[in-house]
Order: C-alpha cells, then sequence, then structure tokens
C-alpha cells in the first residue's frame, strides 16, 4: 500500500525568521566612492597571502565623473536624490570602460553603482572584472560586496512576507551571487527550495550554510553579542538538514545524519521522531516501532509531536497506536482538522468501521462539506448493518450539490495564515455563490479571527480554486470552517 495516502502530513518547517539583515554603518558620506565600513562577522581580509597588483587603476574625465556622482550619491539624503546620483556616476562608469576596457577602476566604480541601484547581478559582474584586472581591489570591494548581500536579503524579505516565494528566491540567489560568505541567504534559500519542491537544492543549501557556520564558531560564540543568534542559526540549519533529506528521498543518508544527531542529544524529540519516519521508509519496522514506544512514554508532548509520531506508526500499520496519537493531537487542539482526518483515515485503513463513524462525524463537524468523508461516512453505516442511516448519509451528501475539497493551511511567518482549497460542483447551478467562514485557531487551541470567503461554482462537474489570507500577528495553528451562506 502507499502509506502516504489520505494523510495529512504535518509541514516538516518553516522559514527562518524574517528580520533584517545589517553590515555595520554603510558607506560614509565623506570619500568619494569610500566603501562600506566591514561588518562584524565578515570574512577577514587575506592576511599572509600575496595579492598580484595586475593593471593598475588609471584616472581620465570618466573615473572622475563617476567619483564626484558616487561621492553625492553617499551623501545624499533624498532616496530620489541617490538613486539620480548613482545612475549618473554608472553612465560614467560605463563611458569610461568604453573608453578604456582595461581600467579597472571604471569596473569598481560601475560595482558601487549598481550595488546603489540595487542591480545585484550586475554589480557582481563589475566588481568580479574589477578583481581580476587589479585583484587587489579585493580589499575593498568584498565590503561593497557585502553591503549588496544586505540590500539583496532585506530586500527579498517583501515578497516573502507576500507569500511570493520566486521572487524571495530569486533575490536570494542573487545576494548569494553577489557575496557568499554570510549563511543567512543560504538557510533562507534551504526554506524556499523545500517549500518548492527542489529538495536536493535545499540540502546543498543547508550543508553550505552549516560549512559556514562552522567556520565562524569560535569566533561567534566568543561574543555574548553574537552567540545566540550563531546557535539559532546551526539549531535550525541542523534540523533541516535532516528533513529535507528525508524530502529528497535520500533515506539511507538521512537515517545516518539523523542516528548521528540524536546520538549526541538523546533527549531530542524533533530527531526521534524524524529518525523513526526514515526508518519507516527502509522497511525497518521493528527499530521505528522500539523509537515510537521511546517518544510516546515521555511526559509533555506537544501536540506536534503526536501528530507526526501518527503520522510514523501510520506508516508501519500500526494503526491502533496511530489513532491513539491522532486523537491526543486532536484534543490537545480542537481546530486541528488535520489530526482528525488522519485519525479518520487511520480507522478506515484498519476497517475499525465501529470507530470510523464517531471520527468521521468529527472531521464534518470542522469540515463540513468534505465530500470523501460523506463517503466514508456512509460506508461505515453500510459495513455496521445501518442501512437507513447509511442511505440518509447518502440523500444528505447528495443535496449538498457541491463539496470543498483539497483544503491547506500555511500559516505565515509573522502570524496570520493562508487557506486554499476547491470547490467542486455537482448539480449546483453555475455561478451559485457559496460563502465560508474559516475559523482559526492559535496556541493553546484558543480562536484567534476568523475570515469569509466566497466561491461562485463553476460549470457542472467542475472544480473552482480559492484562497483566502487572514492577516493577523497572531500565530495559527489550525482551522475550522462552516458554510454561512448559499
Amino acid at each position: 500500500m502507499n502509506v502516504r495516502t489520505g494523510l495529512a502530513l504535518v509541514a516538516l518547517f518553516s522559514l527562518l525568521g524574517a528580520g533584517c539583515a545589517s553590515a555595520g554603518t554603510g558607506g560614509g558620506g565623506g570619500g568619494s566612492g569610500a566603501a562600506p565600513q566591514r561588518a562584524a562577522g565578515a570574512r577577514p581580509t587575506p592576511r599572509g597571502e600575496r595579492l598580484e597588483v595586475g593593471i593598475r587603476p588609471r584616472d581620465n574625465q570618466h573615473t572622475r565623473s563617476a567619483e564626484l556622482y558616487l561621492a553625492q550619491a553617499l551623501a545624499a539624503n533624498d532616496e530620489a536624490q541617490k538613486q539620480a546620483r548613482f545612475r549618473q556616476a554608472l553612465e560614467a562608469a560605463l563611458a569610461g570602460i568604453a573608453a578604456d576596457p582595461q581600467n579597472p577602476k571604471s569596473y569598481y566604480q560601475a560595482g558601487q553603482a549598481y550595488v546603489g541601484l540595487n542591480d545585484f547581478l550586475g554589480a557582481d559582474s563589475m566588481l568580479t572584472k574589477a578583481e581580476e584586472l587589479h585583484p587587489v581591489y579585493i580589499l575593498e570591494t568584498e565590503a561593497w560586496r557585502e553591503q549588496g548581500w544586505v540590500a539583496a536579503y532585506n530586500k527579498a524579505l517583501e515578497p516573502l512576507n507576500a507569500g511570493n516565494l520566486e521572487e524571495a528566491l530569486k533575490l536570494f540567489e542573487e545576494a548569494e551571487a553577489l557575496y557568499s560568505v554570510r549563511p543567512e541567504a543560504q538557510l533562507q534559500l534551504g526554506s524556499l527550495y523545500s517549500r518548492l519542491n527542489r529538495p536536493d537544492d535545499a540540502v546543498r543549501a543547508f550543508r553550505e550554510a552549516m560549512r559556514r557556520l562552522e567556520e565562524t564558531k569560535a569566533r561567534e560564540m566568543g561574543d555574548t553579542a553574537t552567540a545566540e543568534i550563531w546557535q539559532q542559526h546551526w539549531n535550525f540549519a541542523r534540523i533541516s538538514l535532516g528533513q529535507v533529506l528525508i524530502l529528497a528521498q535520500r533515506y539511507e543518508e538521512a537515517a545516518e545524519y539523523l542516528g548521528s544527531l540524536l546520538a549526541e542529544n538523546p533527549d531530542d524529540i524533533e530527531i526521534l521522531g524524524s529518525l523513526a519516519s526514515v526508518l519507516s521508509e527502509l522497511g525497518k519496522a521493528d527499530s521505528v516501532q522500539a523509537l515510537y514506544d521511546r517518544l510516546l512514554n515521555r511526559p509533555g508532548l506537544s501536540e506536534r509531536d503526536y501528530f507526526n509520531a501518527g503520522v510514523g506508526l501510520y506508516q508501519i500499520e500500526n494503526y491502533a497506536m496511530a489513532a491513539e496519537a491522532f486523537k491526543k493531537a486532536a484534543e490537545l487542539n480542537p481546530f486541528n482538522r488535520d489530526a482528525r482526518l488522519n485519525l479518520l483515515q487511520t480507522h478506515y485503513a484498519a476497517e475499525n468501521w465501529s470507530e470510523v463513524i464517531p471520527a468521521a462525524q468529527a472531521v464534518l463537524e470542522v469540515d463540513p462539506r468534505n465530500g470523501t468523508v460523506w463517503i466514508i461516512l456512509t460506508r461505515a453505516f453500510s459495513e455496521m448493518g445501518r442501512v437507513e442511516e447509511a442511505n440518509e448519509t447518502f440523500r444528505q451528501y447528495e443535496a449538498m450539490g457541491y463539496e470543498i475539497q483539497n483544503l491547506s493551511l500555511e500559516p505565515g511567518l509573522e502570524g496570520g495564515a493562508t487557506v486554499r482549497g476547491e470547490l467542486k460542483n455537482n448539480s449546483l447551478a453555475p455561478g451559485t455563490p457559496i460563502t465560508l467562514r474559516f475559523r482559526f485557531g492559535g496556541q493553546g487551541g484558543r480562536e484567534v479571527g476568523t475570515l469569509e470567503v466566497t466561491v461562485e461554482a463553476p460549470e457542472a462537474e467542475g472544480v473552482r480554486s480559492f484562497t483566502g489570507t487572514f492577516r493577523s500577528s497572531q500565530t495559527v495553528t489550525g482551522y475550522r470552517y462552516e458554510v454561512i451562506g448559499r
């Protein structure tokens, strides 16, 4: 059997916190095209290495003009004036390149202007050329690269928070192209690649982030101002790497990696659950059972712990323990629609018809137009010999004229959530409006707000997608809905 069929799997992890990045105090207003100050924690200037001089920079009318415009841009307080001066600096620098293609200074100035204009790939191209012609420039260009990295990173947070993952990914990749030293963008890329179904890319991103974190560990952990942030990044990367190895279906690698993490952290419930999931994929049912026995005997388990344990136990077809885990998850949060749905699916897979009936009814309390659940409830009554109830349930299902399917919830990074789904028209007149009121639950199973979504029925037997965004500073952990208008 396909052990995942019918189960609503919990999201493996969320994106890294979307706080802004910084890089020191930035460029000063005094010097012409002065490099921004080096940020604390930036890669140190190479020492003990001999950098070739290469072609020496030369001044001409174009470089002098670009130098003046760059100085004016850095000194400007008005953003429009600043951008205008950066554009003038770029025009002068490009004219300098056309007049003298081997002058590294014009490339360096063009790179600075592109940083100011937030053209991150353009900045990388020009700064790279300047470094190739005059390698000593590396001592100056790196700080500009980091400033551009900071701008790209912070710019990426806007589409990220708005749910435009592709645009956010593009900007984080541009940040990396410009300055591949700091770990934060790689952590964001790892999360985004996983969300966009690119797990192998996510594996590479998290491994690279961990490599960079390891390189800076001694320095960062020695400073009380940076130690906590370093530890947060490290914990996020190490857990996420195991999860994306699972997403990539690289189960042998995941088992070895998670096993090493569990040996280092034997009390870590999340690692234990992830390892159990991997071992179930490898068909090691006895090992999986031992891990879940160990997990479920611990006090103080969370809703998420029970939910994930239920998924793992379902995968090894231990339906009795899986049902108990999903039941506890649902009890901890009355808005956890997916826990109720998985409890129903578990009893259905076990053909435990006497338990299917109350489980299906519990799902319909929070997901009343789920056509699959109405059909399952009809069959359960039939299997129990309750023919009249089976017939009445099926009549109620047909009378609805439509069903809601493929529901999903995506919690926001800083609160709120987006709900998506489809309305399938079975017998309604096309264009009939259906209004659903979604109720969202937060920490501790308390309601944090509502959202109404109206969908017009498509043509007969057609399907229409809908999306609703609930905006709130409150964290959303679950949802339910009711029909308020037809």
